[in-house]
């Protein structure tokens, strides 16, 4: 059974998530992903997990004006990672929020979060990943 929290009279009140500090999930991104990674070793391990959090740190680029991010989730019969939601921020979005942050349901799942597509002048990005 889940933690739950339980009142004074010994009730249980709603599911207690903890979460984890953030960790670098990938640094010193200067262009989209050419491909898929090869193996899980490249993935964030999430047992345990339900969720996780990426906090997608843009501000070293320049002239960010569209991002797109795609979260992929290992398949380990299959060997090889499989494509789940995409994501594209786009200018207005990016002005707005240079640092933006997407959450997912990983059901405690390896996953990798791929750069599709970025449109910069220069471009750096560093992915930070906490697991709820």
């Amino acid at each position: 059974m889940a933690n739950v929290r339980i009142d004074a009279q010994g009730v249980p009140k709603a599911p207690v998530y903890e979460g984890t500090t953030p960790v670098l999930h990938r640094a010193g991104l200067t262009g989209a992903d050419a491909a898929d990674p090869a193996n899980a070793s490249d993935g964030l391990d999430c047992i345990g997990y339900r969720n996780v959090r990426f906090d997608l740190d843009s501000s070293g680029s320049v002239d960010l004006t569209a991002l797109t991010v795609q979260l992929l989730v290992w398949n380990a019969i299959a060997g090889k990672y499989f494509r789940g939601a995409e994501r594209r921020f786009d200018e207005d979005d990016l002005a707005a929020n240079p640092i933006p942050s997407l959450e997912a349901e990983v059901r405690g799942a390896i996953v990798f979060l791929k750069v599709v597509q970025a449109t910069a002048t220069s471009l750096s990005i560093s992915v930070f990943a906490s697991l709820s």
